[in-house]
């Protein structure tokens, strides 16, 4: 993989930075609404993000996925295209949270009027991911990682003014949330990015291509955190629960930390879907280094692991050392992992995605219930390995079968010339945005 040095470290250096950023403000925020909310109030406010946090997955639709990669290089006949996307995007954004409020609405819910604000949220939260897809697809990764910053700054400041200027609450919370999201919006890039947004019915194409991104979602979230969920309930310790968060925390701080480079990584793999033999060399190349890199740090993770989690989290967690150092070997093919769905993703293989996805969430759902109850957290560990090589399995039989080259060599069948003279523009693009391609 070729990259321009300096643009190269520019881009990651502001994602890691924007990543480090954004943790810190919501910790921080975490703290701070902890104190003010008390035990009760934090109960209820933390109940209800969690049922935003499902619901906006059908809030979403995979929009971002699909902005970042339409904004590289257009599907055209097998998908949607960029045109397309915004109108029908917003008007299946209406839809939706219309829906979810109306169903708060009707029904005798407790906290309504806080899931109302919940689900108003996180409909104005997939919009600010949508200005970050977009960005991210035009190749303005810098840009893009402090869109992230001054929105992680607007929304801490305006919950904390709130508050303070008037009676905590849970439902205070989301309103100054809301009102965060409102603000950055507001602003010259939101402006500029999104403009004056219009609506379309969705194509049915759109529709089939959001049903799938959605099944990815749900089924990686599943076997993701089925493993932490079953370990409560197949298991009396709470404190080994407690020990095998903690392992986990670090791993999904260390893939928080990946994510941008491979979403990189996808931008410069999709530059070149439509020539299969210079995808497939990218892929290879962008592979080798994530293996090397894989390789490292679970070796290094394995030796420090109990250091680690001594450092982290104290003597009163060290047991969790001995989890972590068996943890990270999921590592080996997680990382390789994120690269190989990425590319798929950039051929447009998500139907293939979402039904593995759904085949790796029975499949570990499966592996804990057989596993938790004999062998308790390592069993879960090893549910959580077994599983990611089953993704790895899946993904690499499709392309060890020719799908990918399929799916490249289809569209450029359909529309070689004009598909090809896109690719060359947004070459040149992403050359001037410091992401050099060979």
């Amino acid at each position: 993989m070729q990259i321009q040095g300096l643009g190269f470290l520019r881009s990651i250096g502001s994602q890691w930075i924007a990543v480090a950023y954004g943790a810190l403000v919501s910790f921080s925020l975490a703290i701070f609404l902890a104190r003010v909310l008390g035990p009760s109030s934090l109960a209820v406010y933390l109940y209800l993000q969690a049922i935003g946090s499902l619901f906006v997955i059908l809030q979403d639709g995979g929009s971002q996925v699909l902005f970042f990669r339409e904004k590289v290089i257009s599907s055209r006949e097998t998908g949607p295209t960029a045109e397309e996307l915004l109108p029908s995007y917003f008007f299946y954004l209406l839809v939706v949270t219309t829906l979810g409020m109306i169903f708060v609405v009707t029904l005798p819910l407790a906290y309504s009027m806080g899931l109302l604000l919940a689900v108003f949220y996180f409909a104005l939260r997939c919009i600010t991911n949508l200005v970050s897809s977009i960005l991210k697809g035009q190749g303005a990764f810098t840009k893009e990682a402090f869109w992230r910053i001054r929105l992680s700054t607007t929304f801490a400041l305006s919950v904390v003014a709130l508050l303070l200027l008037s009676k905590p609450s849970p439902e205070k919370v989301f309103l100054g949330l809301v009102i965060g999201q409102c603000l950055i919006l507001a602003t010259k890039t939101g402006r500029t990015i999104l403009r004056r947004p219009r609506l379309a019915i969705p194509p049915r194409h759109i529709l089939k291509t959001c049903v799938y991104f959605v099944v990815i979602t749900g089924a990686t979230t599943i076997y993701f955190k089925s493993d932490l969920v079953l370990l409560k309930h197949l298991q009396p310790d709470l404190s080994l629960v407690g020990h095998y968060g903690a392992a986990m925390q670090l791993i999904e701080g260390l893939v928080l930390f990946a994510t941008p480079i491979a979403h990189i990584c996808f931008r410069y793999l999709r530059l070149s879907w439509l020539e299969y033999d210079a995808f497939s060399a990218r892929l290879k190349k962008v592979l080798g280094w994530t293996l090397l890199a894989a390789l490292l740090v679970t070796a290094a993770g394995g030796l420090l692991a109990p250091k680690i989690i001594w450092l982290a989290y104290g003597e009163a967690y060290g047991p969790a050392g001995g989890i972590l150092s068996l943890m990270v070997l999921a590592l080996l093919v997680l990382l390789p992992n994120m690269i190989l769905t990425q590319a798929l993703l950039a051929l447009n293989g998500e139907r293939y995605y979402a039904v593995a996805a759904v085949l790796c969430a029975i499949f570990n759902v499966g592996l804990n219930l057989l596993l938790i109850p004999r062998y308790l957290a390592a069993g879960a560990a090893c549910s959580k390995i077994a599983t990611e090589a089953f993704m790895a399995l899946l993904v690499g039989s499709w392309f060890a079968a020719g799908q990918g080259r399929r799916a490249s060599t289809t569209v450029e069948g359909k529309g070689e010339e004009q598909g090809k003279g896109q690719g060359k523009h947004h070459v040149k693009q992403a050359v001037e945005k410091g992401i050099r391609t060979k």
